[in-house]
């Protein structure tokens, strides 16, 4: 396991970065990071909506969430880059073992996205779909 820093984000332009980068989600959590620099401090932030329930199961999300990045991110984590672990409805009473599943398999497959000379996130390699507007239109300007 290696000693690399890992630092908080704290403002919201931080949170914003990072939502334009890749994403993977799994059971009780969601995980979005970008990189940010080719060498440097792991940076992480945390973040739970009033969906997730009131202000005590709201903290109680984040402080588990802070306790997987603590034991995880120093092993999987990548130098550079800044992850934002969004709390879902499932997180405050998910079994801590499989919440800790659910961080490490996430963390595994952003790492593969994000690791130089990988291939773009998926998020611009993924092809879009037409909405049916733009099928519409289609189909009018060929005169079906």
């Amino acid at each position: 396991m290696s000693q690399t820093a890992i630092l908080k984000l704290t403002k919201r332009a931080e949170f914003l970065f990072v939502r334009q980068g890749v994403r993977a989600s799994r059971g009780a959590v969601l995980i979005e990071a970008r990189r940010r620099a080719e060498d440097g401090p792991i940076r992480v932030g945390f973040t739970a909506s009033k969906k997730v329930g009131g202000a005590v199961q709201r903290n109680r999300a984040r402080r588990r969430l802070r306790e997987a990045a603590r034991q995880l991110l120093p092993e999987l984590g990548l130098a550079g880059v800044d992850y934002v672990l969004v709390a879902r409805q499932q997180t405050p009473e998910a079994h801590w073992a499989a919440l800790l599943d659910d961080v490490r398999n996430a963390l595994i497959r952003l790492r593969a996205d994000l690791e130089p000379g990988a291939a773009q996130g998926r998020r611009e390699t993924r092809a879009r779909t037409p909405s049916q507007s733009e099928i519409k239109g289609a189909k009018r300007a060929k005169g079906d």
